[in-house]
């Protein structure tokens, strides 16, 4: 994409050059910290049998290293569309550095960035019952369980991630219409 250098676009960037950086820090941060978290949640079994059995409201006894292993798995899947979302936050504050503010490329990494958010967070509901088969496999027949639940963090996500596609809508509509607008004039 062209860098679109305007009096308006320079003075803006001036404005929020540093929340731009912070902001791109931020993404990469927390994609590498979510990584770690998994690791050292998923190689400590107390802490799993803990997590769940908090979780469950029994008593869940430690995993063995296979359930350790298939639980990290599908969390580690789950970590690639959280990774690919926080790429797309960077690419858009990178954008904006660059001078593509209200760009129809901006508004492409921001519906990315919800897109990816949302599916990582419906994946991460979809899995919690497969996660809680998983730690409790090793278990007798009639402790095993399923659990199926929705939190108010996951509808408060789903919020904010749909509100992020709707605004990168309307931001490529009006890219567009300002770039037809360009060519009249």
């Amino acid at each position: 994409m062209d860098k679109i250098e305007t009096p308006a676009n320079a003075r803006l960037r001036d404005k929020i050059g540093w929340l731009c950086h912070v902001l791109r820090l931020t993404a990469a941060a927390y994609a590498l910290w979510v990584l770690i978290e998994l690791a050292r949640f998923w190689s400590t079994p107390a802490r799993v049998a803990r997590h769940w059995s908090d979780w469950l409201h029994v008593g869940v006894t430690e995993p063995w290293p296979g359930q350790l292993a298939l639980g990290f798995t599908l969390h580690l899947a789950i970590w690639l569309l959280v990774a690919a979302a926080c790429y797309s936050v960077w690419r858009l504050f990178s954008g904006y550095l660059e001078g593509r503010i209200f760009t129809a490329d901006a508004a492409v990494w921001l519906r990315r960035a919800g897109t990816y958010g949302l599916a990582a967070q419906f994946s991460d509901m979809l899995t919690r019952p497969i996660v809680s088969m998983i730690v409790t496999a090793h278990m007798q027949t009639g402790d095993r369980l399923v659990s199926v639940s929705l939190s108010q963090p996951d509808l408060l996500n789903i919020l904010f991630l749909t509100g992020f596609i709707a605004l990168a809508h309307i931001f490529g509509a009006a890219a567009k219409l300002a770039e037809e607008h360009a060519q009249i004039v």
